[in-house]
């Protein structure tokens, strides 16, 4: 029988404590050799300190020899298990437990409550929910604050607020785990008003993790004057210096909100403040403010500080990248990724496939996807949003039903890129479908961009008075893109009276944008209307509006270079046009024949065909071909659609050059090839 357990269960806890695992497995052999078996009382502490020490393999195979367990036992093992994130075993070592009779105490409860969260097991943590209620714990605190983060964790927050309400006393865990709850499952002025009811609680005092929470929310809604006063009640709380967490909360806040000022200086100049998230925080603000030498900036001087990009610090910039569609340092950040061993990580993988659609290499992006092993929803949408802008809408309809066999679900954000490749692929019965399959088997109310795309889709296709039809049904007005897409079909299938009602409800909704009165004035060109063209160009001059001018830019040699459209002000501006009088030349040969109804201007024929030949986009391909080494694909990006004459051009031009020349313009991309495009002149 071992003497005096009292002093060995001190000493245990000791090495407990202070993690000296080698002197507990020293002390446990000694108990064995000198005294045999030891006693459930001191067994329970070897337990315990083996568990706290991470040695679970000597804590299973301790508790497996025991001839007699109590409830203790079963508690730590449980405990032990959720500590050290094995949390399957955590919860079935709970139902041993209760199958063995043992009536689980609130700790055991706790800690399988909170292993059912990590797991996002919500089966398990409403059977662990059932059991409390049995047993009368529920509405014990612990209990209470495990089980509402468990369900606001597996995004059932009416569930959690049930639980919240029932709790006997809120301390604050319990209102931690809702405010953060509410934040996490993008209810931020829930999270908020949340915090605040709890302030109004005098029992209760919050604690920098509920701050953050509260932070986080705030961040969520963009909101910079609610930023600000949680900013002032951090200072007043006493949180706010030295604490590196606050601090990120802080920065993350003011990046959201767009303060890039206030969450540099939160973030400040010393090296205490530099560290991965906050840096990430504030390298995402500024790409999300288009500010992307700045962000490009703090990826460099984190590098120099020797901070080490994480996956999000990669998300961001690669993000970065696609916007600018800087396909080269995207490539070097693809390089960086791989070394940096994060290149499985689902969001890191779903931006490079958007970097690689972006910048026009979709063999690329494809490759990109096709190395993830276990797609989530957030790849699936990327390649499904890439092959849409590539107008390969059969291959996104391939891979929305591959994600479906995959039991991946679609959300909201699968079907617009769905609908949008179906639409720039004339895919139209298909895209009906899976516009009234949203509802009826995935369970997702269309939005208002939904509409949009359908009303872009049969635009395209010429169905106007489907476009109005479908109208006349929908539970609102379109918005801004639905009526922009109407008068772009207007235009192009010659139909005055609709065009005329989609650039008034335009005029209505966006009446500084000058596109909406360019589009009216090309549809009255075509049909001869020049004294209407008259009143509408008067109406710009009238309201001080300025065409936008078209833009065409191309990489050339690691520089980009921008043109317009009779720009000639480029030091190889003799070589461009020698180049292009060369392309008209070869062209017309082919059998191009100009369509000048693309100029909306009352000129000669002549005239108009030497405005179509010096569009940006085709000065910028005669720069490409005469800069860049030959078999090299050409990328050209353009602000605007690109028209219907350069259209005919390029395909021609790609031919007689024999380079692929990709297109990128303001709505998707062309490949030419061959005397051919990728989108088969359905764009």
């Amino acid at each position: 029988m071992l003497k005096e357990p009292a002093i060995f269960a001190q000493l245990i806890q000791s090495y407990a404590r202070s993690g000296k695992l080698e002197k507990g497995r020293q002390l446990h052999a000694h108990l064995v050799t000198s005294y045999g078996t030891p006693s459930t009382f001191v067994a329970n502490h070897l337990l315990n300190m083996y568990a706290k020490c991470g040695d679970l393999a000597h804590a299973v195979a301790l508790f497996d020899q025991m001839p007699q367990r109590n409830l203790v036992s079963w508690t730590t093992m449980i405990t032990g298990f959720s500590q050290n994130d094995r949390f399957p075993e955590a919860i079935q070592t709970f139902s041993s437990m209760c199958a063995a009779g043992i009536r689980p105490t609130q700790f055991a409860f706790s800690s399988a409550v909170q292993a059912s969260a990590a797991l996002g097991w919500l089966a398990s943590g409403r059977q662990l929910h059932c059991v409390s209620l049995k047993l009368g714990l529920d509405a014990e605190r612990f209990v209470g604050s495990n089980l509402a983060d468990m369900y606001s964790k597996c995004f059932c927050l009416p569930d959690a607020c049930r639980v919240f309400k029932g709790v006997s006393e809120k301390d604050e865990v319990s209102w931690a785990a809702m405010i953060d709850g509410y934040a996490k499952n993008g209810e931020f002025d829930e999270a908020l008003m949340a915090f605040q009811e709890m302030l109004q609680e005098e029992t209760v005092a919050a604690d920098q993790h509920v701050f953050c929470s509260a932070l986080s929310a705030c961040a969520g809604l963009k909101s910079e004057e609610l930023g600000r006063k949680l900013h002032a009640c951090v200072v007043k709380f006493g949180f706010a210096v030295g604490n590196v967490i606050m601090s990120n909360a802080l920065t993350d806040m003011y990046s959201k909100a767009g303060e890039m000022e206030s969450a540099t200086r939160v973030m400040g100049t010393s090296y205490d403040g530099w560290n991965v998230v906050s840096c990430s925080s504030l390298i995402d603000g500024h790409v999300e403010g288009e500010e992307i030498e700045k962000a490009v900036s703090i990826f460099v001087e984190c590098k120099r500080r020797g901070i080490n990009p994480n996956e999000f610090t990669f998300s961001s910039i690669i993000k970065a990248c696609a916007g600018q569609a800087a396909l080269e340092q995207g490539m070097q950040l693809h390089a960086q990724v791989i070394k940096s061993g994060f290149i499985m990580d689902p969001f890191v993988c779903s931006t490079l496939i958007d970097m690689y659609g972006k910048c026009g290499l979709l063999s690329s992006s494809t490759e990109s996807f096709h190395e993830i092993q276990s797609p989530t929803y957030i790849a699936w949408n990327s390649i499904i949003s890439v092959l849409a802008q590539h107008g390969c809408g059969r291959e996104a309809i391939v891979a929305f039903h591959r994600m479906v066999s995959g039991h991946v679900e679609p959300n909201h954000a699968t079907f617009v890129s769905l609908l949008m490749a179906c639409s720039h692929s004339g895919l139209v019965e298909q895209g009906l479908r899976f516009f009234d399959s949203m509802k009826e088997t995935f369970g997702l109310d269309p939005r208002e961009e939904h509409h949009s795309c359908v009303i872009d889709m049969l635009g395209r296709a010429g169905r106007l008075r489907e476009v109005e039809e479908f109208i006349s049904r929908m539970p609102a007005e379109p918005n801004a893109f639905g009526w922009c897409s109407l008068l772009g079909a207007c235009r192009t299938h010659g139909k005055k009276e609709l065009g005329e009602l989609a650039a008034e409800k335009l005029m209505k909704l966006q009446p500084e944008n000058s596109g909406t009165h360019v589009l009216l004035s090309t549809i009255y060109a075509s049909e001869g209307q020049w004294e209407e063209v008259k009143a509408v160009r008067r109406l710009m001059r009238d309201r001080r509006m300025k065409k936008l001018p078209g833009l065409s830019w191309v990489e050339v040699e690691k520089k980009t270079h921008v043109f317009g459209a009779e720009d000639w002000s480029h030091p190889k501006k003799d070589e461009i046009y020698k180049k292009l009088e060369q392309l008209w030349i070869r062209i017309r040969e082919e059998g191009y024949v100009p369509f000048t109804g693309a100029v909306a201007r009352r000129v000669e024929e002549s005239e108009k065909e030497r405005l179509l030949r010096h569009h940006s986009e085709r000065i910028a391909v005669a720069f490409a071909l005469i800069g860049s080494p030959a078999g090299k694909p050409i990328i050209v990006k353009k602000n605007m659609r690109i028209c219907v004459d350069c259209h005919k051009a390029i395909k021609l031009i790609a031919k007689v050059e024999g380079r692929e020349i990709i297109v990128r313009d303001n709505a998707r991309f062309h490949h030419f090839k061959g005397g051919a495009c990728s989108c088969r002149d359905y764009w």
